[in-house]
């Protein structure tokens, strides 16, 4: 059973405390202050790769610790409601490699939550014949560079 303790405040004896509360309480400021972070690096990601399709700039990012150079053609989301964006990746590192520019193999169904450091290059739109993915990759479209 847990013991209750009274605290003094200012001359002041408050109500009865929990000592599991206050370590909850202390967690749940640093969870809620880490998530705020989180929420606000994901938002400045999206309007980043958004810019990047609606003016049809290259991007630089990482993405799960590799540096990528990707085009970004759709964004929207998954089945699952996360926020994915296809990509034509024409430079960088990637864990199954890259195939000869233009080759429709080089298309990436991306996590914006995954994506970091983005930024928007000057440079030439890269593509390819082929969107290998869009069927299930993305299910809800927010913004298609074909719009544009």
């Amino acid at each position: 059973m847990f013991q209750l303790k009274r605290r003094c405040y200012a001359g002041r004896l408050s109500g009865p405390t929990l000592p599991h509360l206050a370590v909850h309480r202390f967690r749940q400021n640093d969870i809620l202050k880490s998530m705020s972070v989180s929420v606000r690096a994901v938002e400045q990601t999206h309007a980043q790769v958004r810019a990047a399709i609606i003016h049809r700039r290259p991007i630089a990012a990482f993405y799960r610790g590799r540096r990528r150079l990707l085009c970004p053609h759709l964004l929207g989301w998954n089945k699952h409601r996360r926020l994915q964006v296809l990509c034509y990746q024409y430079g960088g590192d990637s864990e199954s490699g890259l195939k000869p520019a233009d080759a429709s193999d080089n298309w990436r169904c991306l996590t914006v939550e995954n994506l970091s450091q983005v930024e928007l290059l000057d440079g030439p739109w890269q593509t390819a014949e082929n969107h290998s993915r869009p069927q299930n990759c993305i299910e809800e479209v927010e913004l298609d560079v074909d719009a544009f």
